[in-house]
């Protein structure tokens, strides 16, 4: 008669060291691909919320002052232009009539600004209407500082260099891919595209 044999102590060790290293492997990739598809979960509640602010520009035209006015994306909700995504008993939410949260870090989005401008015939609303109103050396300065940049000179540009789509940013009603800064004759250039390849730079002195 066969005497079944179990597995030795060795084979168990090597099935063990086998399982760790592709979870090594694994877990990065898992985590990148979520971070992925939050930020495209975000840029899509993005849209959804600015075309709420647009909607409420042209339903409320006497906010305006005289071209423009901001709102916040709470003002919003409470206005029910859009739909909150927790009420006021989440743990990530203060507010009585509740919050839109962020997919990338589950934080409240309700204290962002919206710019809503009137250009000609219609309503434009742009995400962040502090950075939609700012000087280029404002814009500059959250770039450098969005992309932890340091010790910038002519032959040491600060790039990104990241490999998640989250160098994105709303700038004048269009969304715009950060690229990098430059120093160029000694004035500080923020270099950014759109997705119809229309470069954009930004400078400050």
């Amino acid at each position: 008669m066969k005497i079944k044999k179990g597995f030795t102590l060795a084979e168990v060790i090597v099935v063990i060291v086998l399982i760790s290293i592709l979870i090594v492997i694994a877990i990065p990739s898992i985590i990148a691909i979520r971070n992925r598809i939050n930020q495209r979960l975000l840029e899509s509640k993005k849209d959804t919320i600015l075309v709420a602010a647009e909607l409420y520009g042209q339903d409320n035209p006497q906010l305006f002052n005289p071209d423009e006015f901001v709102i916040t994306v709470g003002e919003l909700v409470e206005a029910d232009y859009i739909e909150n995504d927790v009420d006021s008993n989440d743990k990530n939410c203060s507010d009585s009539y509740g919050c839109v949260i962020n997919p990338v870090d589950n934080t409240s989005l309700n204290q962002t600004k919206i710019l809503v401008k009137k250009e000609m015939s219609t309503v434009v609303a742009i995400w962040d209407g502090e950075l939609g109103s700012s000087s280029s050396s404002e814009l500059v300065e959250k770039v450098i500082d969005d992309l932890k940049c340091e010790n910038i000179t002519e032959s040491n540009p600060c790039l990104y260099v990241g490999s998640d789509p989250n160098n994105y940013l709303w700038y004048s009603g269009v969304m715009w891919r950060i690229m990098g800064v430059y120093k160029i004759d000694g004035i500080l250039v923020v270099k950014m595209i759109t997705d119809d390849n229309i470069t954009f730079e930004n400078t400050t002195g």
